[in-house]
């Protein structure tokens, strides 16, 4: 598997620096039109990790997935539902560091797609000018995706769930979408190798708008934490 992932991460970086030449005039024309070569990138992704890793992919649940704009919060073990709940969630965006933006080819791209950019130097104004954007946004049809956690935990590890996403709930008075995640079994953290398996992504039901700081916050853990370990 070490040579696998040699491989795997070789074919990644030629297929990346490819679709971001070929792609280039799609940073010209109208910003609805950069998702299909974008999931067109992740696609071959999904390929990759299946004919070189063994390792394919099952979303589970997507009768769940409503048909108007919600807070997404997921589950984060790897960087594979990054680009999977992208994919899947039609209208789906981000919210990233602003720094993002500068990288070469892939910041511009990143632009296109309509993501929340803040910059946490400004402090308490750029999360009250966050907040006004993620509201915008949700208004205007996108669903915006979160990590409660706020980075990638190893499968096992003892939940850390942080209240940063109440905010955005508040203001938007949206519903949350919950999202387990097994990916740390087959791409793990801390480590290039991959592990052959099926990663699952279980979307769960939405939880309810305008509930209390700490009943959304615990309501959130829970039901994630224990679809979590089932599919682990």
């Amino acid at each position: 598997m070490v040579i696998r992932s040699i491989f795997f991460y070789a074919f990644l970086s030629v297929w990346t620096i490819f679709m971001g030449i070929i792609c280039l005039p799609y940073l010209f024309v109208s910003n609805s039109h950069i998702r299909k070569p974008i999931n067109f990138w992740i696609l071959g992704i999904f390929k990759l990790l299946e004919n070189i890793c063994n390792i394919t992919h099952e979303i589970r649940g997507e009768e769940n997935i409503p048909n108007y704009s919600v807070l997404i919060a997921s589950k984060h073990q790897s960087a594979f539902e990054t680009f999977a709940l992208f994919f899947y969630l039609k209208k789906s965006i981000f919210i990233h560091k602003t720094q993002l933006f500068f990288i070469p080819i892939f910041g511009q791209y990143l632009k296109k797609t309509n993501m929340i950019s803040i910059n946490r130097s400004e402090g308490t104004a750029a999360m009250r000018k966050m907040l006004r954007e993620a509201k915008s946004k949700m208004d205007g049809g996108y669903s915006i995706i979160i990590f409660p956690e706020g980075t990638r935990k190893i499968p096992g590890d003892k939940p850390d769930y942080k209240t940063g996403f109440i905010g955005i709930y508040n203001e938007t008075e949206s519903e949350i979408l919950p999202i387990a995640v097994n990916s740390g079994n087959n791409w793990p953290k801390h480590t290039f190798i991959k592990t052959p398996g099926k990663i699952i992504i279980k979307i769960l039901k939405p939880i309810p708008a305008k509930l209390k700081k700490d009943e959304v916050l615990e309501k959130i853990e829970s039901v994630i934490e224990e679809e979590t370990n089932k599919i682990i």
